[in-house]
């Protein structure tokens, strides 16, 4: 496998990129959450026990998101792929209701931005790594945001 090669000026791009899709990530996560709970509030079939087999699934993956984990992100991607195969089956049933369009949506939405700020997260890594005299650039530029 060839490794890409990256000079100091990919560094901003590449982390750039990732910062949007991680907040992509983020905001349709939580309001997967948001939509799930909701819903089984308003909802007569709604529980609590559906809620918890919704909700914590997803829950455990917000801590790796928020340090910034790739394989976090692409573990996310393969669970995702769940959920969007029950709400599709959901929204294409004759009982389907504006929440299961939604969460399809959501899925929709969730998926390509993990999967890219995975991608970018593990390739703005590399190009810090490949050059050094940017490291402490780069460095406290996060620290800073």
């Amino acid at each position: 496998m060839k490794i890409p090669q990256y000079s100091a000026a990919d560094i901003a791009p590449l982390t750039q990129r990732y910062k949007v899709a991680r907040w992509l990530t983020l905001g349709s996560l939580l309001a997967l959450l948001a939509l799930f709970c909701i819903s089984n509030i308003v909802e007569p079939t709604g529980s609590l026990f559906r809620v918890l087999v919704q909700c914590v699934p997803l829950l455990l993956f917000i801590p790796g998101i928020w340090i910034g984990h790739h394989r976090t992100y692409s573990w996310l991607c393969f669970v995702i792929l769940f959920y969007f195969t029950a709400f599709v089956v959901e929204a294409m049933s004759p009982f389907a209701n504006l929440s299961d369009y939604l969460a399809t949506a959501l899925t929709v939405l969730l998926f390509p931005a993990a999967m890219m700020a995975s991608r970018w997260r593990q390739h703005s890594r590399l190009a810090v790594s490949q050059n050094p005299t940017s490291r402490r650039n780069a460095d406290s530029n996060a620290e800073r945001e």
